[in-house]
């Protein structure tokens, strides 16, 4: 419900009605360029008045995010490219190379929270000026609910594991600023509490670095669609009058874009035409279901 308003969500539809999946992901990718860079302007200053360690994290974090979503943006622009002589099939598993980038960059940004955090706790310093990282705070919990909640808009429409490793890795962030909230006020009773914090956050950002991870690999290594959408592209095959049974059905996924073959058993009886017919006719039931699919069914007589 916190990011699912309907409301919004017809809003959204409307306005991107005439957009593809790609420009969809595209113009995702864009608000999160544009989010970032507005992110780091404002943190490095809050971090500069406060000399508080978690919101030094969410800085770093947050040039991270910016650079991630720059190479994110070029990579949706690559597989984008149609197939050529060296690439058959296309360019799209990119994003899964892509994911993994953004999956060892997280990492990263979570390995240096942790030593900023131990550091702090071997030199704590008081934090200053919490006015104004307070209001920091608030500020980009608001510009990164709005783009986590489009992000979330656009991976329901898409499903591009580029933008699903982007929006991890800006909710992970947004989660960051609470505790960033929680230190700048709390800190000033128990000093220590920036440093709890500072690893709470270090932590859920390694737990999402390997969320990104899994779903990459699952693309780079075939894995076939979930069970209810096999079971969805059978059904409308099996619906085109001619077709007796499915004899092989194999699905996978390759960045935003679907592939399905299949071998199908039609009457002997029939004519190579008719047989053609009804392939091409369960063919287009297929397109129906995905917007970017890649199918291919051939028929065999019984």
């Amino acid at each position: 419900m916190f990011f699912n308003i309907e409301v919004v969500n017809k809003l959204l539809d409307i306005y991107f009605k005439n957009c593809s999946q790609k420009e969809l992901a595209k113009c995702s990718i864009l608000f999160a360029v544009g989010t970032s860079i507005f992110l780091v302007i404002l943190k490095g200053m809050a971090w500069f008045a406060t000399s508080s360690i978690s919101m030094q994290a969410s800085f770093n974090d947050s040039c991270l995010d910016a650079f991630v979503s720059f190479v994110a943006y070029h990579a949706l622009k690559f597989s984008s490219v149609n197939y050529d002589v060296n690439h058959n099939f296309g360019h799209e598993k990119v994003e899964g190379v892509v994911a993994i980038f953004q999956c060892l960059l997280i990492m990263y940004s979570g390995f240096i929270i942790c030593r900023e955090s131990y550091a702090f706790f071997l030199n704590p310093k008081p934090i200053s000026n919490t006015a104004i990282g307070l209001a920091v705070m608030i500020v980009s919990c608001i510009a990164i609910y709005q783009l986590i909640y489009f992000q979330k808009y656009v991976i329901a429409k898409t499903e591009s594991i580029i933008v699903t490793g982007d929006s991890l890795h800006y909710l992970s962030d947004f989660f960051m600023n609470i505790c960033i909230l929680m230190s700048l006020v709390l800190s000033k009773y128990f000093i220590y509490v920036d440093v709890i914090c500072g690893l709470i956050v270090g932590a859920y950002v390694f737990y999402n670095a390997f969320i990104i991870m899994k779903n990459a690999l699952k693309d780079l290594m075939d894995k076939a669609l979930p069970e209810k959408t096999q079971k969805k592209i059978e059904n409308a095959i099996l619906s085109i009058d001619g077709v007796k049974n499915i004899k092989i059905l194999r699905t996978r996924s390759a960045g935003m874009k679907k592939y399905v073959e299949s071998r199908i058993i039609v009457d002997e009886n029939i004519s190579i035409h008719s047989a053609n017919k009804i392939t091409e006719k369960a063919e287009d039931e297929i397109k129906k279901i995905f917007e970017n699919v890649d199918v291919i069914i051939k028929a065999e007589s019984a």
